[in-house]
């Protein structure tokens, strides 16, 4: 089920897991299929040229193609307005043959301007029919989410969904415990601290972000038992003299270089030697957060015919 490198440290591979989710949507995939005589279908919308979404994206469409599912990129062209946008995201929720609707970040710096009156990234999320948000990001998700009501819950967040499935594949603990979440990103970092602090983690959650001083930026992290980080900047490091022993460290960070090498917030080498459980990058986070997006089409799938799925499961294997 896991590496466990010299020093103890369980390293929690995504494979493993991304595998366990897949076998369960091969078996479903074909039932759906033969029941409804339709293809489970996701839209993504891609806004200009990004090499790093295109790589993204990408990983999306093969992932659906193996589960017998089918996804396509909408493309359209980088200075296209936020009120055009809003209008295209809701009517992809309005063509029947589509079953879940994502939209792929960033978007240009223009719609991502939120501290401002006009139609922005949020009104974008919030475009997407709520049945077929399968990542968990418009007004009806989050809310969801914020109660955490896990028997109400329709769609996760995905990489929040990614997360959770890998705390109970590898046995994290925790209730009680002591979370801390650095970076205030919307899709990664804002779902995963509301999980961890609410019904489904019971954890004591924390977030830290660059409105946080220094000095207790390091202490909190100091202080967590299980630590989440997603900056994804370049000169950002999580290393092992800032973490106590122990510690379960998710790095769900993705900055892809100059030469295309992928790397994540943590000096893993080093932190695998203070961590009792941590996440490689690449192959930890984001082929459970593929898998996690092809089980919300799945399930998006069912509601758009009227076949409301029972809430999710997070039983350990």
């Amino acid at each position: 089920m896991s590496a466990t490198s010299e020093s103890g440290a369980v390293e929690m591979l995504g494979k493993p897991v991304a595998e366990a989710i897949e076998a369960r949507l091969r078996r479903a995939v074909p039932e759906y299929v033969e029941r409804y005589k339709q293809v489970p279908t996701l839209a993504v919308v891609l806004v200009g040229s990004n090499p790093a979404s295109e790589r993204y994206v990408g990983k999306k469409i093969e992932a659906c193609a193996r589960l017998g599912m089918r996804a396509e990129a909408r493309r359209f062209a980088a200075d296209i307005s936020a009120d055009d946008l809003a209008q295209e995201v809701s009517k992809l929720g309005r063509i029947p043959e589509i079953h879940g609707v994502l939209v792929q970040l960033p978007l240009p710096r223009a719609i991502e301007q939120h501290d401002l009156m006009t139609t922005n990234k949020f009104d974008i999320f919030d475009a997407i029919d709520p049945n077929k948000d399968v990542d968990g990001v418009g007004r009806d998700a989050v809310a969801a989410l914020y109660r955490a009501q896990q028997e109400r819950i329709r769609l996760m967040p995905g990489t929040a969904l990614a997360v959770r499935r890998m705390m109970a594949f590898y046995g994290v603990e925790t209730e009680g415990k002591q979370a801390v979440v650095v970076g205030r990103n919307d899709i990664t970092s804002k779902p995963i601290m509301h999980m961890l602090g609410g019904r489904m983690c019971n954890a004591a959650a924390v977030w830290c972000h660059r409105h946080v001083s220094p000095e207790n930026q390091r202490r909190l992290i100091r202080e967590a038992d299980i630590l989440v980080t997603a900056v994804g900047r370049a000169g950002y490091r999580v290393t092992a003299d800032m973490l106590k022993p122990g510690v379960a460290v998710f790095d769900v960070a993705t900055r892809i270089d100059e030469s295309g090498k992928m790397h994540g917030d943590v000096d893993f080498e080093a932190v695998r030697r203070t961590a009792a459980f941590i996440t490689p990058v690449p192959r930890g986070v984001g082929p459970v957060t593929v898998a996690a997006l092809c089980e919300n089409l799945l399930r998006a799938a069912h509601w758009t015919v009227g076949a409301p799925q029972p809430a999710y499961s997070f039983a350990r294997p």
